[in-house]
């Protein structure tokens, strides 16, 4: 189960202020959501195919397209209205805009601990 000084981390993590009055509350409430997953992991599963959503629907793809930027793909339902093409950025001049880069690559801050 989870503590509280594990529900203040997670407070501070996702960015959100919790009254201290209020932890034991949550605390309460998340280790109430944890345990009925954890009954979920008793349910015999034997045969039942895996799925990602109950209602059964696929994704329709298409293939992407490199496009101009600025211009409207084909399937939009913007009809007659169109963008200006404007030049697209290079590599290079869009990492000269990031804060921190290695190579080609926008280098972020790492967020799990």
């Amino acid at each position: 189960m989870i503590s509280e000084d594990e529900v203040q981390k997670l407070a501070s993590l996702a960015r959100l202020e919790l009254d201290p009055t209020l932890t034991p509350v949550v605390t309460g409430h998340l280790n109430s959501i944890i345990g009925y997953v954890q009954r979920l992991d008793e349910v015999d599963t034997t045969g039942v195919e895996a799925m990602s959503h109950v209602h059964g629907s696929t994704n329709v793809l298409r293939e992407d397209q490199m496009l101009e930027a600025g211009s409207v793909p084909d399937a939009t339902p913007l009809g007659d209205t169109t963008i200006p093409p404007q030049p697209m950025l290079d590599t290079q001049a869009l990492l000269q805009n990031a804060p921190d880069s290695s190579g080609t690559f926008i280098r972020v801050p790492l967020i799990v601990e």
